[in-house]
């Protein structure tokens, strides 16, 4: 008869263990379950699993950890092809949650891994998000899913149950689509942190009543078309770089009274100057504020691009620009024109017409 910790899968992640000598001293065992269960936490799931051949006490505290960190990476090399080692992980995932012991976790980590050549990369994820889905359904507050060459495609309803208790989420190298942050804001309503690193997003409404940060980061790739919409009003924190031809648009900003720290990146269009002032027109009490011009590098370019538009917003001049709070504009300029940029002036004269004095705007 097998072992609890040893059925199928198991039993390859135990076979290279160490058994310590049972004459042995050992003050390892002389703390806490608590204590024990917290430290063997940070393990990858496959080492985690091992612990269970070192004594009687410890054959079954793998099942009650508190934290989750499982890595594709832990199998490679363990059979002979990618695809084979990618079935050995997920058969081993699949055991290692069923048989867990009932409790809540921390935090979950998962790094998932597509094969490349994949025909059918939303079957391939099935697996990944059933495992997202159980470490929400067991009241996880952190997590981390990292995607590999392939992105991995999120179940937008993974994260519509409302019993959700995540406050803090990272996401590298997946495919968001709606209702992706639709879900997020009915389901995981005490998410206070979000950050994006090389996703792709197919989703332009981002709305939240509970983030307090939020990062998009410079390698992440809007698909959407259009400009972006963010509507965060307990938003603190907001730092947006996404690459692509439309989501370099600055995005419309709505309901954003409790921002204090926001940097972003954009390119040039036919509307930067309306965006650029209805951007600045939904800031209040900000303290930190840096753009990141991704315009041509052209000289000449720029200024035929600027010749007939006006950064003053004539038509929109009912409205005023008033920012209390802001201590410091920083201004980056990706080519040595710099002050001498005709964007970059009208964009001085603008803030500094509207009380922002020139000492508070940095050029670099």
């Amino acid at each position: 008869m097998k072992r609890p910790c040893d059925p199928d899968a198991m039993a390859e992640a135990s076979r290279d263990a160490r058994v310590v000598p049972s004459g042995a001293a050992c003050r390892i065992n002389a703390l806490s379950t608590d204590v024990l269960l917290r430290a063997i936490s940070f393990l990858e799931a496959r080492q985690l699993v091992q612990t269970c051949v070192l004594s009687r006490r410890w054959r079954n505290l793998w099942r009650s950890v508190p934290r989750i960190n499982a890595s594709h990476d832990e199998f490679d090399g363990k059979a002979g092809t990618e695809i084979a080692y990618d079935v050995l992980f997920k058969n081993f995932i699949n055991r290692f949650l069923m048989l867990r012991n009932p409790v809540a976790l921390h935090e979950f980590r998962l790094q998932y891994n597509i094969p490349d050549g994949s025909n059918d990369p939303v079957a391939d994820s099935r697996d990944a998000n059933l495992w997202i889905r159980h470490a929400l359904q067991s009241n996880v507050r952190l997590i981390e899913v990292f995607g590999g060459s392939i992105d991995l495609h999120l179940d937008p309803a993974v994260f519509a149950s409302k019993f959700c208790f995540v406050t803090s989420m990272l996401l590298t190298l997946v495919f968001l689509e709606p209702p992706f942050f639709k879900n997020l804001r009915t389901g995981c309503t005490v998410l206070e942190r979000l950050v994006l690193r090389s996703c792709i997003i197919y989703h332009p409404e981002i709305s939240s009543h509970t983030l307090k940060v939020l990062t998009i980061d410079a390698n992440c790739y809007c698909t959407f078309e259009g400009r972006a919409t963010i509507s965060i009003p307990s938003l603190i924190d907001l730092h947006f770089f996404p690459d692509g031809a439309d989501g370099a648009r600055i995005p419309l900003l709505k309901n954003m009274e409790s921002l204090v720290t926001a940097s972003f990146a954009f390119g040039t269009n036919d509307d930067l100057v309306d965006d650029m002032c209805q951007f600045l027109w939904s800031l209040h009490g900000i303290t930190d504020l840096e753009f990141n011009y991704r315009g041509p590098q052209s000289y000449p370019n720029l200024e035929d691009n600027l010749e007939d538009r006006s950064f003053t917003c004539e038509h929109l001049e009912d409205r005023s620009f008033t920012c209390e709070h802001l201590v410091m504009v920083k201004i980056f300029c990706l080519d040595t024109y710099g002050e001498y940029d005709p964007l970059v002036n009208s964009l001085v004269v603008f803030l500094s017409d509207n009380g922002i004095n020139p000492g508070q705007i940095s050029i670099n």
